[in-house]
């Protein structure tokens, strides 16, 4: 993808960012139309998007104008968790002014990242990796997440049907955004690129080292939603707490380990990229 639209797209999502996440943290009302439970949510992913997720894409931005291919994966991922992010914003936090920054990041965040995926040479990225255990691990890491969130949330679901009553979750909601968008793209994604990695297909190790990341950020910010729960008097499942907190913690660990792994440049003889206008280079 050309650059300058990598950075313009960047900048505009980090600015927008800075917008939502400062109003959520300390604009009075804003979100005065959503229950206490969702309100503390949203304050703890505003809170770690703050102080982790803009800075970390900013440097990781920096990277990429380097050169650096561990930059430019990580800058990736980081796209991803905003596309995420602010997606639930967008389809689930009740109506109030920031609205359209909330679709303004979740549709620049998208396309640009579905630029990128279509313009990376895949083949090359695979080449930069090292040989070792950890694309191994990190494979069916990701596949087990896959199967553990589908079964948590179809638990939730299933009790639901099988009794006729809501579930808890839903709360003063209309549906379920975050388990339609987990069990609808996450899920399949996660096991998808848990397959690829581990067959040591192209594709895995892409997108495995986008995932890593967002599920990484996700996971910090998830933990930060639970402290804001329980500062906030809502009741925590202390499962799904030791489950998140595991899993962060693990994925944090497993995510460096791979990017340990990645070497050369994105135009070094180990990557080749493919822009429009650009020459092929080859190792």
């Amino acid at each position: 993808m050309n650059k300058k639209i990598t950075y313009i797209n960047s900048i505009t999502i980090a600015f927008l960012a800075l917008i939502a996440t400062l109003s959520g943290l300390f604009w009075k009302g804003l979100y005065v139309n959503d229950t206490v439970s969702g309100i503390a949510q949203m304050m703890g992913q505003d809170l770690i998007t703050l102080v982790i997720g803009i800075p970390l894409l900013l440097i990781t931005l920096y990277l990429v104008y380097r050169d650096s291919l561990r930059g430019k994966l990580i800058w990736m991922g980081t796209i991803f968790y905003f596309l995420y992010s602010y997606a639930s914003m967008a389809f689930l936090t009740s109506y109030n002014q920031l609205f359209l920054v909330y679709v303004a990041i979740f549709s620049l965040s998208l396309y640009t990242l579905l630029l990128e995926l279509i313009s990376i040479d895949i083949k090359a990225v695979k080449e930069s990796f090292s040989p070792g255990y950890i694309n191994k691990i990190a494979a069916v890491f990701l596949g087990i997440i896959g199967v553990m969130i589908a079964a948590m949330w179809l638990k939730i679901i299933v009790d639901s049907l099988l009794t006729g009553i809501a579930p808890s979750i839903l709360e003063s909601y209309t549906t379920l955004v975050i388990q339609a968008l987990d069990l609808g793209v996450v899920v399949p994604l996660a096991i998808l690129t848990g397959y690829l990695l581990f067959k040591g297909k192209e594709w895995g190790y892409l997108l495995g080292s986008i995932f890593l990341i967002k599920a990484s950020l996700l996971g910090t910010a998830i933990l930060s939603m639970i402290y804001f729960m329980a500062q906030n008097g809502v009741k925590v499942e202390s499962g799904q707490a030791i489950f998140f907190i595991m899993v962060t913690v693990i994925g944090i660990i497993i995510s460096a380990v791979f990017y340990s792994k990645i070497n050369g440049s994105i135009n070094g003889n180990k990557y080749r990229e493919l822009n429009k206008g650009d020459k092929v280079t080859t190792s």
